[in-house]
């Protein structure tokens, strides 16, 4: 009776044993938080996310800016906007980011007008650049109210773009805000 009582209590701290190491299901990732190792950026409840690059690896980017990820505010709507994030190899001096993402935003079109630039600093003290891009016209026009900053390894910029008029410099702050950086970790390639 002795030996089947410790066989019991065996047989009761093996199965506790198996199911602990049970391997809980992996969460499935918060489509309205990216994060990788330089930043965090947490869109807001009502957007609804419409890509996402799994690397921002600096050795990943190209020199020019590629969506690494998008969400839609108001999907189906009149009055939809986008959420986009994008990034682009930058190793040069974080104060010269905005300039050459002006730079390449005057370049990639005609009609762009670019004004409102005024330095900023992210929730947790990140200098950065918020940004007011118009472009196009008549019923295709656009505003893009973008943050821009640069993290030493990447030139990153948080945009939302709307229709000429549905949404202020101050409504795009709010949909913007939830984002911090840091400068990224030392990389070799």
């Amino acid at each position: 009776m002795k030996t089947l009582l410790i066989f019991s209590l065996l047989l009761f701290a093996a199965a506790g044993t198996a199911s602990a190491q049970l391997a809980e299901p992996t969460p499935t990732p918060d489509p309205h938080v990216f994060t990788d190792a330089a930043m965090t950026f947490t869109a807001p409840a009502d957007a609804v996310l419409v890509g996402r690059q799994d690397t921002t690896a600096p050795d990943q980017l190209s020199q020019d800016l590629q969506t690494v990820a998008a969400w839609v505010l108001y999907p189906n709507k009149e009055n939809a906007r986008t959420i986009q994030l994008a990034m682009e190899s930058y190793t040069g001096p974080p104060s010269q980011w905005e300039g050459q993402f002006e730079s390449q935003t005057h370049g990639s079109g005609d009609g762009i007008l670019i004004r409102n630039k005024t330095a900023m600093t992210l929730l947790n003290g990140m200098p950065a650049w918020f940004v007011e891009v118009a472009f196009g016209s008549g019923f295709d026009a656009r505003k893009e109210y973008a943050i821009v900053w640069a993290d030493g390894q990447r030139g990153v910029v948080l945009s939302e773009t709307t229709r000429l008029g549905d949404a202020s410099a101050d409504e795009a702050k709010r949909v913007l805000k939830q984002v911090t950086a840091v400068e990224y970790p030392l990389y070799q390639p």
